[in-house]
């Protein structure tokens, strides 16, 4: 139990900053509490209250420390937030591990003064009246201006030839993986006799009364607009009932006359106005289009090649794809696309040329190349950094943000951060802190409330994905200062953030009743392993919980470096596991928010038998769905690392005799990356 403010117990010294003499400069603190009191040797005064009695600093503007940087003007007193610093949160972590020697306040003084000898640590947020002094720490940082070319540019065809189809059709037309359509069996078709007009295609329109009615035409083509009502639905495609081979017969379409017009304003309208939707069914009709280009603006060409190879169908989407990189290469080169507020279109391109190179897994570039869904979405990062208004959700609630930026931000977001997890870290000699500390601000829009919203591009909230972002850093952070003693305080908030974080969705309960409930994981662990979630609001909170625990385990083991028989990462790994046993590997309530990272995580780190059963039978599952994606590579790697890990990546005897200081403890998880790098052939690709 901690000790109440006023407590007694012996209080312990935060090393504050360290001169070139060595002498400390420290700060008292209550270590059952975590309260800073004042001192004779430090000017101005501190106040003795409680840490973080509200998730956010009462100051206006004052951010929590999970969102600074330690990095100070000369004429500058010591920052404001020193007063709350967080308390201990886990056994093992040290934050004095050097002698403390008290200095005279002019000799602190001095030390602040020179704000390059301070460790620098995660982005600055100004609070008046030093706002527009930091400003240029904050998101808004300058980076070196640099050419920027389109990474999808290439001589060979993207779409590579196929004699066989890639997949057998399912008999009864239906494919309810992590992409979904429906198409009609295979009957004799409704046409009317007599040939037909020279020039004109008389789709092959069949139906099926028996079979499982196919989404409405509505919602077969996902929107990039916005957070759908229901995150747990928000990849579901249907293919489009007039679909067969027989429709592929001819290239040429009717006359456009023949189509109904939806005038683009009005498609517009449909799209821009009320809560964030899936596209009208109309939407794009205005176009010029064929018949073949109408298909795959129905459904994606690549994933139609895979059941029908049909030579036609090739070519056309080799076209398309030349057509779009093309356009991709000028907006990368527009300087409209820089503009404060705009580059909206050049990250939508981004985005969508990044996604089909992670589903056309022959395509991917193999090392020592980088990934070229990866280069795409590292440039849809930088767009949305040299745009961002630079308004974050601290600082001002009126920021009006539009439903695309948001979504944007997160899928760009989503791709990059997850990758980092099995990648290296940067050299401790190329880490800038002020650069990398400064990344993927532009998650940070909106209200507190909004920041733990479960979002339909992820199945997380924002700050989950800021947080694993924060813990990559930290690591990178710890490796260039193993001693330093702001990483270590740094990591105890971002696990306290993520024991007590609650997330929520508009389809569960509502954002003030979240606060007061239990975190799902309670009526989680209730549940008989036999139990498979059958609601949509149960699937997303169970995603979002295993998202969570995923981020807890990956700070402990790679920012607190325990190792994976470690009892805390073991308890986390259980929690984990039973959140990924319940869930569905298919149908309505299994879509492309499903955990994939944090399955493979189960599976990477498990010492329980228990725990690699439950990854590898959810693997085991979806693959057997006929449906390309990007889990088949991802699980053929993690059975490659199964062969070897155990041997490479040592489990301790006695995993709880740890360093106290986390800096000094063994970084197995930077040398298992080290192993993954040396022996897979490509970059692993967790989204």
């Amino acid at each position: 139990m901690e000790d109440s403010p006023g407590s007694d117990r012996p209080l312990k010294r935060v090393k504050y900053a360290q001169q070139e003499d060595h002498s400390i400069a420290t700060l008292p603190v209550n270590m059952a509490t975590g309260i800073i009191r004042p001192t004779n040797n430090l000017p101005g005064s501190f106040t003795d209250a409680p840490l973080f009695e509200t998730p956010w600093p009462l100051q206006p503007g004052l951010p929590s420390p999970s969102q600074m940087l330690l990095s100070l003007p000369e004429d500058l007193n010591p920052p404001p937030w020193v007063t709350a610093l967080p308390a201990p949160l886990s056994a093992g972590l040290d934050i004095e591990h050097h002698s403390a020697t008290p200095v005279q306040p002019q000799t602190l003084s001095h030390q602040v003064s020179h704000p390059s000898r301070l460790p620098r640590l995660l982005p600055a947020v100004p609070a008046d009246p030093l706002g527009a002094i930091l400003h240029s720490q904050d998101t808004r940082l300058q980076r070196p201006q640099k050419t920027l070319y389109s990474p999808f540019t290439g001589d060979e065809d993207r779409l590579v030839e196929s004699n066989a189809p890639r997949y057998v059709r399912p008999e009864n037309g239906q494919v309810n993986g992590y992409v979904k359509f429906n198409w009609p069996s295979r009957r004799p078709s409704i046409r009317p006799s007599g040939p037909d007009p020279p020039g004109v295609v008389v789709e092959e329109i069949v139906s099926d009364s028996t079979q499982t009615p196919a989404v409405s035409r509505s919602s077969s083509i996902v929107s990039l607009i916005g957070p759908p009502p229901a995150p747990s639905r928000a990849s579901t495609m249907t293919m489009s009932p007039v679909f067969s081979e027989l429709s592929w017969s001819m290239a040429l379409s009717p006359p456009m006359g023949s189509i109904s017009p939806v005038s683009s304003q009005d498609s517009l309208q449909l799209v821009t106005t009320g809560e964030p939707r899936m596209l009208p069914p109309h939407f794009g009709f205005q176009a010029k289009m064929d018949m073949m280009d109408r298909r795959l603006w129905d459904f994606s060409g690549v994933y139609i090649y895979d059941y029908l190879p049909d030579e036609r169908i090739r070519q056309r989407i080799n076209e398309r794809y030349i057509m779009a990189d093309m356009h991709f290469s000028k907006l990368l080169a527009s300087p409209e696309s820089s503009e404060i507020g705009k580059g909206s279109e050049v990250i939508t391109m981004a985005v969508i040329l990044s996604m089909q190179d992670i589903v056309l897994t022959e395509r991917r570039l193999k090392k020592p190349y980088t990934p070229r869904w990866l280069e795409g979405f590292k440039q849809g990062e930088h767009f949305l950094h040299v745009t961002d208004p630079g308004g974050r959700f601290w600082r001002d609630n009126n920021i009006q943000l539009t439903n695309l930026r948001i979504s944007q931000s997160i899928i760009v977001g989503r791709a990059v951060i997850l990758a980092q997890p099995m990648m290296e870290l940067p050299s401790p000699d190329n880490l800038e802190p002020v650069q990398e500390s400064s990344r993927f601000g532009w998650l940070l829009y909106g209200t507190e409330k909004t920041m733990y919203e479960i979002h339909g591009g992820c199945g997380f909230s924002k700050k989950l994905l800021h947080t694993m972002s924060q813990i990559t850093y930290c690591a990178a952070r710890l490796q260039q200062e193993p001693e330093g003693a702001i990483v270590p305080i740094t990591a105890r908030y971002l696990l306290r953030e993520l024991l007590e974080m609650r997330q929520w969705s508009s389809e569960s309960i509502p954002w003030e009743v979240t606060q007061e409930r239990p975190q799902p994981i309670e009526w989680i662990r209730d549940m008989p392993d036999d139990f498979v979630i059958d609601s949509d609001h149960d699937m997303t909170d169970a995603t979002a919980e295993a998202w969570r625990f995923a981020s807890i385990i990956y700070l402990q083991g790679r920012l607190l470096r325990l190792p994976r028989n470690h009892p805390d990462l073991l308890s986390n790994l259980a929690d984990l596991a039973k959140c990924i046993r319940i869930m569905p590997t298919s149908g309505s309530h299994f879509t492309a928010q499903a955990p994939l990272l944090p399955v493979f995580f189960l599976g990477l780190l498990a010492t329980d038998p228990d725990h690699k059963y439950v990854s590898q039978a959810w693997f085991e599952q979806v693959v057997r769905t006929p449906v390309r994606s990007s889990v088949p590579p991802l699980y053929q790697a993690l059975k490659r690392i199964w062969a070897w890990i155990d041997a490479e990546v040592e489990i301790p005897s006695m995993p709880t005799a740890l360093q106290k200081s986390i800096g000094m403890r063994h970084p197995w998880w930077e040398h298992l990356i080290a192993h993954v790098h040396n022996k897979e052939e490509e970059t692993l690709c967790l989204t």
